[in-house]
């Protein structure tokens, strides 16, 4: 499979799922890009925002849950754990922000726990998925060459998922009537 590299491709890509705040706002893409390579190609990217930005993509999307578990096999191994770990702090975070997504979004799929007992994580029930999303965020740095702060990185992916949420409402609701 041969990943897209070109951000603005991925970023227009994004957008017509929903996930509309990664820069440039005015990004177009090509052709369409089909699920599959559009999340391996996010998992294997350079630019730590678009491998976030699966978060919000699983979020919004849970229907393409199944396609973490496939595409995994066939990523390089430093791949397949940034989707594993994205994916699963997206499957924790929806069950810490349930009530308020199913407040912006129409009754969507609860994403699988495909990953958690493979890391050696909480259980997604537990505390609302809080605890797993703490175990994730240390695991995650603790496997990862660089030092960061995992936690504040998928809260940061949810803040800006529920803002554009709330834009595109009151944007909804205010739009004049001809």
């Amino acid at each position: 499979m041969e990943l897209v590299v070109d951000r603005e491709s991925l970023v227009a890509e994004l957008r017509k799922y929903g996930v509309d705040w990664l820069a440039p706002s005015d990004a177009v893409g090509g052709e369409n890009i089909e699920p599959s390579l559009l999340i391996a190609s996010l998992a294997a990217h350079d630019d730590p925002r678009l491998r976030q930005a699966l978060v919000a993509l699983f979020l919004i999307q849970p229907r393409l849950a199944a396609l973490a578990l496939l595409i995994r096999q066939n990523l390089s191994a430093e791949a397949a754990q940034e989707l594993t770990a994205y994916y699963t702090a997206a499957m924790y975070l929806q069950r810490t922000w349930r009530i308020r997504l199913g407040h912006y979004l129409s009754a969507t799929a609860e994403l699988p726990d495909h990953f958690s007992q493979e890391l050696e994580l909480p259980p997604p029930d537990d505390e609302h998925g809080k605890y797993g999303l703490y175990a994730l965020a240390e695991w995650h740095a603790s496997h990862s060459p660089f030092r960061f702060n995992y936690l504040s990185a998928y809260e940061g992916v949810a803040d800006f998922l529920f803002q554009s949420l709330k834009l595109k409402r009151h944007r909804h609701e205010f739009t004049p009537t001809s």
